[in-house]
């Protein structure tokens, strides 16, 4: 949702969906935004192991593309990857709830994929 008149109103400006999602997924568990990056956890995908979706725009947030898809190296069911994220400039950290980790990931590219 975007503004356009100091925070009485807001319009919806780009519904975001991952391109695999599934029925109770959680999409959307938690969200995080930095510049043109939208980061969307998905805690409850493929039985809970979790996945991460980032989201990219280059128009100023007219439109939005998935740019890239996080799971983590040694991912289990029950892990909860995504219940948490955070990001900063080149950076994504992902919690879990059953894991006790964060994993971070770093874009070499300046976020294209």
């Amino acid at each position: 949702f975007r503004t356009t008149d100091g925070g009485a109103t807001y319009a919806q400006v780009a519904k975001l969906t991952a391109s695999d999602a599934a029925l109770y997924d959680e999409f959307g568990s938690s969200v995080a935004i930095a510049g043109g990056t939208v980061v969307v956890g998905t805690s409850a995908k493929d039985s809970y192991t979790g996945a991460v979706y980032v989201f990219r725009t280059t128009d100023g947030g007219a439109t939005y593309a998935e740019v890239a898809k996080l799971t983590a190296a040694d991912a289990a069911s029950g892990d909860d990857f995504g219940i948490s994220v955070a990001i900063a400039g080149d950076t994504i950290v992902v919690g879990t709830e059953n894991k006790e980790a964060a994993y971070v990931f770093r874009t070499t590219d300046g976020g294209a994929t």
